[in-house]
Parts: structure tokens; sequence; C-alpha cells
């Protein structure tokens, strides 16, 4: 229950510049006092209450000999949690110090530091989340660490064996792209974590939760870290004391928990070769620490790039798109595989077409790593409810796969037997993400933002492989120092971006793993355009234009989310206008293409562009379904009045516009409908009146579309002679005419 009554700190301190206030004015009207005194009520500093209470002479000394005395003596606003004698001479025992005066300054320094948060909180408060000063939204009971005193500052370390004096990042940017991100101004102060009641509740945790990483303590609804606490809420004129039965030297961080274990050194190896490196602290930190040194000197920050997070960094998402106290609530987790576990991901799978991990990228082993790192605090009865970067759940069982658990200072760590089973590398993408012959068509589906689709477990998909080779005969060339593509075949058009995406999105089919290509029948491909497949080949509209088969056949690995096929050249679009493909199918389309080039030989550009072999209604950039009437229906048409009979001169404006709107109505505007697409309902038309845009039902079935007019006749395709693939575009050849209500 959350105070409602009674003095918190806040309200001290609040009387005390009260009475301050008093004191100042009843000096000017008095001289006859020159201080006022200290009430009797208000309750001794932290330093000078655990003095009176005699159970913490072993804690005071430490104090005394880190240097804090003065400070939890004196005004401040701190939370303590203090040991007692007996968690002191346990610690002491436990570390082989024969007393406290044994313990040397930097060790007492840590313990004291890290005893002391910034801020005073009782227990009903500690678990709120501390807002923003402009931010009057109460949280309650979100909150499970605290900023601590304590700081690691610069140390020494040895990198190719040279000593260097290093700064640990501490900050993280939103994107791993963005790089590491560095404060001259921030200290990176360790964060102590301790467990509420009232969080646990309001979290959905449980006892279990506690007890699996500390499970020789039981969870008493507050504890710190691995301490139960002894005694709450002691009020001091400075803040407020928690008794501890445990000491709580500063935790290490999740460098340090993963640097730390040998056990992990095949995971840690890969941090340090691919994502680690030192650079020269910015200048306004190194005046800063030359000040403090007493001389210049170079100190370079140990900093982590393309990870979803450093491991050293104690600030959480500061520096992102967070708020500074979001570490209170939330923490960095990761997964470390064991040397087995790695070693055996590296042979089997990530080595299946390199010789060497030496060999590999550096995003190719980003994209393992952070697979393992969770922005989030992911409690063992949470697994598989907390997502990574890449909003996988951890695939972990806490209890099987779990060799090794603990809490850090910016996050929990978990030590497992099996690495996390990431989609990039088991979904139709593991393919092309693992194999060097697939590096163009990698880069391609980074530069389309289509590398995500195929990775989502999600989906079903088929994947047509294209090999390096492949770009190159479509003449797309790759600059990777500019991560830039260039054209150089015109039969795709001019712009390189445009191809790149139609070609990538020609070479996926959504929604159906796809076992074979026997038969006859048409696919719409992820981008919307469509290919063909015929007794186990597979063509694009570029493909049939210039007489080629492509054969697909499967290559050894199939994905989690659907089935890859390699293929003896790629699929590709045709740039031209749909009445070059009329013109390639006159024995299917005579008497229609007849109409156009009447069109176009009367009033070039009109209805019919010779030249561009363009029907002017008709856009190549907007997807279309033109519905082609048999010759004899087309003759029909004119019988019926909607066609101007063919002669030796010149339609006149009146039969130009009657062939107009009878191609309009013949053309479904915005989409590509195909038979067994399951569509059914109304198909905007071409063909506009004054009342606006004219529409015709339309139900695709099996082998079979069946266009309505608006005379309620059900006209049908003839399948085989259908489906002929244009620029995003498909002509059907249709039984009859459509008949639309003349004006």
């Amino acid at each position: 229950m959350k105070r409602t009554s009674g003095l918190s700190v806040s309200n001290i301190i609040g009387i005390i510049f009260l009475f301050v206030g008093i004191s100042v004015t009843i000096a000017s009207c008095s001289k006859k006092r020159e201080y006022y005194q200290r009430p009797e009520w208000l309750e001794p500093a932290i330093y000078n209450q655990l003095e009176e209470k005699g159970n913490f002479g072993h804690y005071l000394a430490l104090v005394d000999k880190a240097g804090f005395k003065r400070t939890l003596s004196s005004s401040g606003y701190f939370t303590v949690f203090a040991p007692t004698d007996e968690a002191m001479e346990r610690y002491l025992q436990q570390n082989g110090y024969a007393s406290v005066n044994d313990i040397d300054t930097t060790t007492a320094q840590g313990i004291v530091q890290y005893s002391i948060a910034y801020n005073a909180y009782f227990l009903d408060e500690i678990d709120d989340y501390q807002n923003a000063s402009l931010d009057t939204t109460q949280r309650y009971d979100e909150a499970f660490r605290r900023r601590t005193m304590y700081y690691k500052w610069v140390f020494e370390e040895n990198v190719d064996g040279q000593d260097i004096r290093v700064i640990d990042q501490n900050g993280v940017l939103e994107l791993p792209e963005q790089g590491p991100y560095f404060n001259s101004t921030d200290n990176n102060n360790k964060y102590i974590p301790y467990f509420t009641r009232n969080f646990f509740l309001n979290k959905g945790l449980t006892d279990y939760d506690y007890n699996y990483f500390y499970p020789e303590k039981n969870f008493s609804g507050f504890n710190i870290a691995n301490a139960n606490t002894v005694e709450s809420d002691l009020r001091a004129e400075n803040g407020v004391i928690h008794v501890v039965d445990e000491v709580i030297p500063p935790l290490p961080n999740i460098e340090d928990m993963l640097a730390g274990n040998p056990d992990y050194s095949v995971f840690y190896g890969l941090v340090k070769k691919y994502m680690l490196e030192y650079d020269l602290a910015p200048e306004a930190f190194l005046n800063r620490f030359a000040q403090y040194n007493g001389a210049a000197e170079n100190v370079y920050v140990k900093q982590y790039n393309l990870m979803n997070f450093a491991p050293n960094c104690e600030n959480y998402m500061r520096y992102a798109s967070g708020n500074q106290h979001d570490a209170q609530r939330e923490s960095w987790t990761m997964f470390a595989p064991n040397n087995a576990a790695a070693n055996a991901f590296i042979n089997q799978r990530l080595l299946k077409y390199y010789p060497s991990i030496d060999v590999l990228s550096n995003e190719l082993i980003a994209e393992f790593i952070n697979a393992h790192l969770f922005r989030a605090a992911v409690w063992p009865s949470k697994f598989a409810s907390t997502v990574n970067y890449y909003g996988e759940p951890a695939r972990f069982d806490p209890e099987s796969n779990v060799v090794e658990k603990k809490i850090g200072s910016n996050g929990m760590f978990y030590g497992t037997n099996t690495i996390q089973r990431t989609d990039a590398f088991y979904t139709v993408l593991g393919e092309i993400i693992l194999n060097p012959e697939y590096a163009l068509m990698l880069a391609a589906l980074r530069a389309t933002n289509i590398y995500d689709v195929l990775k989502n477990p999600d989906l079903t998909m088929s994947v047509f492989l294209l090999d390096n080779e492949s770009f190159t005969d479509l003449g797309l060339e790759y600059e990777s120092a500019t991560n830039s593509w260039n054209l150089t075949n015109p039969a795709l058009g001019s712009n390189a971006t445009l191809a790149l995406n139609r070609i990538i999105k020609m070479s996926i089919i959504l929604g159906k793993a796809w076992e074979n290509f026997g038969g006859n029948g048409i696919i719409q491909t992820y981008g919307g355009e469509y290919i063909r497949f015929q007794n186990g080949s597979v063509y694009g509209a570029g493909n049939f234009e210039n007489g080629e088969i492509v054969v697909p056949y499967k290559p050894d690995a199939q994905g989690t989310n659907g089935v890859t096929w390699l293929v003896n050249q790629p699929l590709y679009y045709t740039t031209k206008e749909i009445g070059a493909v009329i013109r390639l199918n006159q024995t299917n389309y005579g008497e229609f293409f007849r109409y156009l080039q009447k069109c176009g030989s009367s009033l070039p550009g009109l209805i019919y562009d010779p030249v561009a072999e363009s029907i002017t209604s008709i856009k190549a950039e907007e997807p279309n379904t033109l519905l082609i009437p048999t010759d004899s229906a087309m003759q029909r048409a004119v019988l019926d009045g909607y066609l101007p009979v063919i002669t030796d001169v010149n339609f006149n404006q009146a039969q130009l516009d009657k062939v107009g709107r009878f191609i309009n109505y013949h053309c479904l505007n915005g989409q590509i409908i195909v038979p067994g697409s399951g569509f059914s309902g109304p198909a905007r038309t071409l063909y506009q009146t004054d009342d606006g845009t004219v529409s015709v039902e339309v139900e695709a079935r099996e082998n079979d579309l069946v266009i309505i007019d608006d005379y309620n006749r059900d006209v049908h395709i003839i399948y085989e002679k259908s489906n002929i693939l244009s620029n995003n575009a498909v002509i059907h050849l249709l039984e009859d005419y459509l008949k639309y209500t003349k004006e």
C-alpha cells in the first residue's frame, strides 16, 4: 500500500527549509542569537543514527576508510542499504579478512558507494518509477533498480599487448547501426537491484522469479540483491536507511560476467573480435581527466559497435529514445551460449560455406550475437513473452537450457547450453545470409528493406535464390564502397533502385511453400507482379518475351518458414508496353490488334501510340488486367454497335471514342485478377461516364474467370490462352465481349 499519511523524507526536507527560513527571520529581528539550534525531534543523520544503534560498527569503519563519513553525516538525500555487524563478519570470513582493517581502501570505497543510492526512498515508494521533472504521471510499482554512488571511472587494460587507459561506453543509441555513444560528463554509475512484493504483483512475477537467481534466500517481499531486509524505513535527517543481512559489493555488469567465465570464451571471443573497439575519448573528457589526473594523457572509450546494447553500459537507454530514469524499471539481458553450444553452431552453420571464421563479416556475426541480447529484463517466468531486438522470444527452457543465472549491475545474465535459434539463420533467409554465393542478393534484400520479410517466422513463402552471377547477367552492379546499385541493362529501364525492387520481389512468393511447379498456372509474387509456371519451369514477363525458360531445382537446406529454390537464371520483368505483347500474340488477339493499329494510324497517341506500342489509357506504373475478346467476339461487338467497322479510311473522332470506350471497359484498373486467386466482387474498369467510373463483377474460380457486365451477362475467359504476362499487367482471352450501357 502506498504512503498516504505521516512524514516522508521529502516532507522532512521541506520542514528543514521552513525551519531555516524561520531562523533567518528571527535572526534579523533579534541579534541576541547567532544561530538557530537543531530541533530535538529531528532524526540524526545516517552516520550518527547507525552509530547510535550500535550494530553497524564494521560498516561505519568501512565508511570511515572510504572517506564517506562526512557525506553520511551532513546534508543530503540518500537511501543507504546498511549491512549489520553479523553480515560484515560473515563477509570478512568468506573473503579471508581477519578484520575490517585488512580491507583495502578501494574495496571499502566500492562497498560503501554501492550501498548508497541517490535520493531517499521508503519501502512503499522505492518501487515507483521516478518521473522526469516535467512529468507528473504517477507510475507505481514499476521500478526494481536504483542508481548508486559507485562508478568504475578510468582503468587500465591491455589491448594488443599494450597497457592503455580506458573508460567504459556509457550510452546506447536506438539503432545498433548508429554506432556507440559516449557522454563526457556521465560517470556510468552502477545500479543496485531490489525486489518488492508490489513490483512482483504488478509485473506478474512470483517468488520463483527471485529464487531462480537466489536459491539460498527466501523472497521476503523486500530483498536487496541476495540480501533480506532486517529493518526498513529508518528515517534520518539526510535520507532513509534499510538494514540488510548481507554485504553487497558492487555487482559485476554483463561484460564482467561474460568475460570472467572461460565457459563462454568462444562467444566472448566473437564479441571481442568483431564488435569491440577502442576509440580516443572526446576532447571534453580528455580535458576533464587531465584536471583529475594532473597531466594530459590519452584515454580510450571501450565501446561495442553494431551490438544491440553495450554490455559495459550501466545507463540502459538514457541516451537513446528513453528517459534518464528508465534504468530504474528496465535492464539489459544477455543469453551467453557456452563453448560447446557456440562451437556447434559455428561449425555446423556459420562455416557451412566458409573455410574459416576469420573471413566472416561483422554484420553476420552481429546478427548472431544480437539475437542473444534483449533490451529488457527477461525474468525466468517470462522467457516466452519477452522479445529481443528482432522480435523473437527467448527460445530457451529456463530449467534445462540455463546453466548459470545472475543479476548484475546493468542487467540479467544467463549462461546457456544452446544458442538462440534466431530466425535469420533458420528461415529461408538462412541460405542467403550464410552463403557467399548470394552476397549480392543479401545486399539487395537490405537495400530494398525486404531482409526482415524473409526472416519472419510467421510468414510462409517460397524464394528463388539469385546467385552473384545472376545480378551480373541482369546488368545490376553493386558498389560496396558507396552501398549503391547501378543499372547497365536498358531492357530493365533506367532506374537501378526500381529495377532492384522489382527483381527481388519477383523472386519471392508469399503464402505458400511451393513443393513443385508441375502443371500450368500463374502465381502472384511479393511485389504484386505475376510469374507463370508450366511443367516444372517458371518464367516472368521478360523471360517469356525473350523465349527463356527458368528451371528451378531445390538446394539441400530448407527454412522453417518456407522453401528456397535454385534457378538456372533469374526471373525478370519486361519494360515494353502492353501493345508489344499483343502484337507478339496476334494468333489470339489479331482482331483486337487491328483496332489498335487503326486507332494509331488515325490519330496517333489518342487511343494507341504505334511507336511506343502503348494503349494511352493503360499506365505501366499501375497494375492492370486486360480482357481481350476473341476475334469472333470482336465481330459480334461490331454487329451490336459497340465497335466501328474497319475500312480503308481513318476513324473519325466518334469512331475513335467508341473504340476507346470499348477498350477501357475491358481493362480492370488498379489490380491484377487471375484464376484461382479467390477474388470475388466489383472491379473498377477504365471506362468512365459522367456519373463516374464503371465497375464489373468478377469471380475468380479455379482455372476460370467470370466477368458479369452491365447486362448481367456471364462472360468466361479461355483459360488455355489467358494469363499472358505483360509489364505490370496480365492479359486474358474472353470468349465474348463485355457490354456496357451506352450513353
